[in-house]
This record gives C-alpha cells, structure tokens and sequence, in this order.
C-alpha cells in the first residue's frame, strides 16, 4: 500500500506549487515548521520520485499551438511493440505530457509546435506508421486555464 501525505506535506507541496523558488525557510515560517524540517520533507518527497521541480510552459501565451491527441491502441499489440511506441512520444522534443487513461482510449499525449502547420505535422509524424494504433483524436488548445494543479487567475480575463 503506498503512504499517503501528511497534512504538512500537502502544505508544502502547495506552496512550491505557487513558488517554486519559495526557500524551506519561507515554507517553514508558513507551515509552522522548521527549516530542516522542510528540507528533510522535501529531499525525502523528490528522492521518492513523488515530487519533481521544473517548469510549466504556457504555450498559449508564448504563441505556440498546442494540442491533446488521445490514442486507443489496438488489444492485440505485443507489449514490447507498445512500450516502444511509448518511448517515441516520452522522447519526442514536442511532446510535453504522456498519461496512461482509462475508458475510450488507453493514452492522452501532448503536443506543441510553432505553428498549426508545425503541430499538426509533429502530430502526424509521431502517428503515422505506427501499427498499433486503433484510432486516435486531436483536440487543439486554446487556453490554458489551469496546469498542473495550478490556476492560472489571468487565463479568465478577457482583455
């Protein structure tokens, strides 16, 4: 069974979620903790590989395209043929996100490219060929309200 967070952990989480950059001094004066304790909570969160640090690109405000493909692999595909195609998307430069999903398709990839053009050819090029896809859709981005858990307050203004 896997361990859930603690109360404190969720805080902290949501505040590096805000600033990233927030130093465990910070976190700890608004936590109600100490600066090593934070520090210890946060090594042991990303040395369990339950917490990564990096950047989230709004594409849609630096004037790239952007899209969701959902992918329905076809059952009968050998699992080594489908972890490779898996490793296609995970290393393609444009892609940004790969989700294993349950329902109507077995996978959700996003993608970006400077232009429709470009996008709908990054698209293309990681689809085309491969035989164990079944069927696939493309759902364009327009604007990206919340990624990653993090809302993004001036995606609803209409200015």
């Amino acid at each position: 069974m896997k361990k859930k967070l603690s109360k404190k952990d969720w805080q902290i989480i949501k505040l590096l979620k805000e600033n990233a950059r927030m130093s465990d001094a910070e976190i700890g004066r608004r936590v109600g903790l100490s600066k090593s304790a934070v520090r210890w909570r946060r090594i042991n969160l990303q040395k369990n590989r339950c917490l990564f640090i990096s950047a989230y690109l709004r594409f849609d405000k630096l004037g790239y395209n952007y899209a969701f493909v959902l992918i329905k692999l076809k059952p009968e595909t050998p699992k080594n043929q489908v972890i490779e195609f898996k490793k296609k998307l995970m290393e393609n430069e444009n892609t940004f996100e790969v989700y294993e999903i349950w329902g109507d398709y077995d996978l959700l990839v996003g993608m970006f490219g400077e232009d429709a053009s470009d996008l709908r050819k990054n698209v293309m090029e990681i689809i085309q060929g491969e035989g164990c896809i079944h069927d696939y859709r493309i759902l364009f981005g327009v604007k990206t309200l919340k990624g990653l858990e993090v809302s993004f307050k001036d995606a609803l203004s209409e200015v």
